[in-house]
């Protein structure tokens, strides 16, 4: 077997090369160290990992069908924020794909990413299935139960956060893309639901759903549920001009990365095991706290939140032997389960960190 293990570390070397993750100097090659290596040469080699270990014609092997549309918009964050587009075949190709949607929320997760690829290609199909889709899902699944609130699944089970959330997210964004006020009306009348729902408390938080009795369940603090609900209220801001929206939002990111971290404040589920599902809940979280920086002006908060993102992003870079291992889905435990939603979780969390160093805009 040591020959076995020899080729195994000459295709690693050869691969770190073409990634650019070593540098030649005095006839070896030397790692870059933390201080050396933009975060948009880490981003680059995570996302390379991501294709080489998990790419697919149509999206991404182990990863969820709600999920490909995740990987989608990280691959569109990337491209903004560092000018790379070797992954726009890969995006167009995947946003297509709906295969495998099942649930309100997947739906509405397919509805997002095609608004942001529609941004990219102004293919009008994009925007017709985004359109149509919303259409559906509000005159079908929008009812009284619960003085409204949309249904988590066709059956009509369960009314919870993430299918809210969500629909508020593709209101808005969905109004920056068209400028049809019927969306932004919609936003505000969603954004009045969530927040009189019981979902939310005083700390900012936002649980997984509603009882039988239409209050809260009591069920976990995920972070995507925090991550979408900072997403909203940032464009609600935007849509609005009312700071106070924004505001909502800092509060909810900062409660969550200060209670929903491991004691040395890396970023972790609020239960020990969570399923496949799961893999992706920390990359949502980090995707919309990304664009929450860029948005927020300069203060403690900002500081805050921007030095919490580079130490998880550390963390996640170190977990991953400097990107020649896949990214866990516990960025405390580099021995924790890996797949494409996790590693697409770590390129979110990276992005982040070089994104945000000034407030107003990306810098990677």
């Amino acid at each position: 077997m040591p020959g076995r293990a020899v080729k195994g570390r000459r295709r690693l070397l050869s691969l770190a090369i073409r990634l650019g993750i070593v540098a030649l100097g005095a006839g070896c090659a030397v790692p870059l160290h933390a201080e050396d290596a933009p975060w948009s040469t880490r981003a680059r080699t995570v996302a390379a990992y991501l294709d080489q270990q998990w790419g697919q014609p149509a999206g991404w092997g182990a990863s969820e069908p709600w999920q490909r549309f995740v990987i989608v918009d990280a691959l569109i964050d990337y491209e903004r924020r560092t000018g790379d587009r070797a992954w726009r075949g890969r995006v167009d190709a995947a946003v297509r794909n709906r295969a495998g949607l099942a649930l309100n929320d997947d739906a509405l997760w397919a509805v997002i990413a095609s608004v942001h690829a529609w941004n990219g290609d102004h293919d009008p199909a994009l925007l017709d299935y985004a359109s149509d889709t919303y259409r559906r899902l509000v005159t079908t699944y929008w009812d009284d139960r619960c003085q409204g609130g949309l249904w988590w699944d066709p059956a009509r089970s369960y009314k919870n956060a993430i299918t809210n959330e969500l629909l508020l997210y593709a209101s808005t964004q969905l109004y920056l893309a068209t400028g049809q006020q019927a969306y932004r009306e919609w936003a505000l009348r969603i954004w009045s639901w969530i927040s009189q729902s019981s979902m939310i408390g005083r700390d900012g938080l936002v649980n997984d759903g509603l009882n039988a009795s239409c209050r809260n369940n009591g069920q976990p603090y995920f972070t995507y549920n925090q991550g979408v609900l900072i997403g909203g209220l940032t464009d609600l801001t935007t849509i609005t001009g009312d700071p106070a929206y924004r505001d909502l939002a800092v509060r909810t990111a900062l409660t969550a990365t200060r209670l929903l971290s491991t004691p040395g404040g890396i970023l972790r589920e609020p239960v020990p095991s969570i399923g496949s599902d799961g893999f992706m809940f920390k990359g949502v979280f980090a995707y919309h706290l990304g664009h929450l920086l860029d948005d927020m002006p300069a203060g403690p908060d900002h500081v805050e939140l921007l030095r919490w993102s580079q130490a998880n992003a550390e963390a996640v870079w170190q977990a991953s032997d400097a990107g020649m291992r896949a990214i866990g889905s516990d960025w405390s435990d580099p021995a924790s389960a890996a797949g494409a939603a996790s590693q697409v979780s770590g390129l979110n969390i990276l992005l982040v960190a070089g994104a945000s160093a000034d407030p107003g805009g990306p810098h990677l």
